[in-house]
């Protein structure tokens, strides 16, 4: 089996900009697109370890326009995404292949599923950020004053974006930061290999600066140019969200399992944010590949 953990590759699109990309696990095995959070980067596929080669599974990460190595695109809106997913996957001789995204990473992935639904042989969300004007109830503070000022107050989309490059900067503040959070997610972030690739990874988010974090922002603000319940109900659609997350709460998760048409919800009591993508894996990947 080819085996690949290339972590720095750029493909150049149609329209001349570079798309970066990571290739992790198996390279014949069945491939998966990983949609990174946010910030975050392609780098994220490192969280998935020996994962994707035990279930010979060949991970493609991408960097969204303007992170990462991936040339930022003015003015580009969510539904603009599968075109970029297409083409990337034309050139690796892909023609059905699976879409993953975690939190922020998420509304990507369900685009995909609307709008190249007969590319893609099922589409998988975890923790997945909803829509702006759903329910913040059970988000941290932090997070309901970014989604606000995102939607209200625009013009300190920067400020935000400055302060969280900073934050990625500083080891002890990442460190603090973490013990705020819930149980299941504060155990993970005490491995010190996991906490280091989280950091790693978003702070290659800010490799070319702030612009790309920034327009992020504001299409979580904007409407998604789509309707869930559009989405085709031949496509399967799977979600793992935990109860215990207060990045995205698990209401957004349940709110968009009832509207996609063909959607199986899994929800998990004793679970964070991160620590469902974690400690499934096993089960995400074998779900995805089946």
């Amino acid at each position: 089996m080819g085996e690949s953990n290339k972590e720095n590759q750029i493909f150049k699109l149609q329209d001349g900009r570079k798309l970066g990309y990571a290739e992790y696990g198996d390279l014949d095995g069945k491939p998966i697109f990983h949609f990174h959070g946010h910030p975050g980067s392609r780098l994220e596929g490192r969280l998935f370890g020996e994962k994707p080669k035990k279930h010979g599974v060949h991970v493609i990460s991408v960097d969204r326009p303007g992170v990462g190595l991936s040339d930022f695109k003015p003015k580009r809106k969510l539904i603009d995404w599968p075109d970029d997913v297409i083409e990337l996957a034309y050139h690796l001789g892909l023609n059905k292949f699976v879409v993953e995204g975690i939190s922020g990473g998420g509304p990507y992935a369900a685009v995909c599923a609307y709008k190249i639904p007969e590319s893609l042989s099922c589409c998988g969300i975890i923790s997945g950020i909803g829509l702006n004007n759903w329910s913040r109830k059970g988000m941290m503070k932090s997070n309901r004053i970014s989604f606000f000022i995102s939607r209200r107050l625009p013009f300190l989309i920067k400020t935000i974006a400055k302060a969280e490059k900073k934050m990625f900067e500083d080891q002890k503040s990442i460190e603090d930061f973490a013990e705020t959070l819930p149980e299941p997610d504060r155990i993970l972030f005490q491995d010190p290999q996991i906490l280091n690739i989280f950091i790693e990874e978003t702070k290659e988010a800010f490799r070319s600066g702030l612009d790309g974090v920034i327009l992020e922002e504001k299409i979580y603000a904007r409407p998604w140019g789509f309707d869930l319940k559009d989405i085709p109900s031949d496509l399967q659609v799977y979600i793992w969200h935990g109860e215990m997350d207060v990045f995205v709460p698990s209401s957004m998760g349940r709110k968009m399992s009832e509207l996609i048409p063909n959607c199986q919800g899994n929800f998990f009591p004793n679970e964070g944010h991160i620590s469902v993508a974690y400690n499934h894996l096993d089960e995400i990947l074998g779900t995805l590949k089946s």
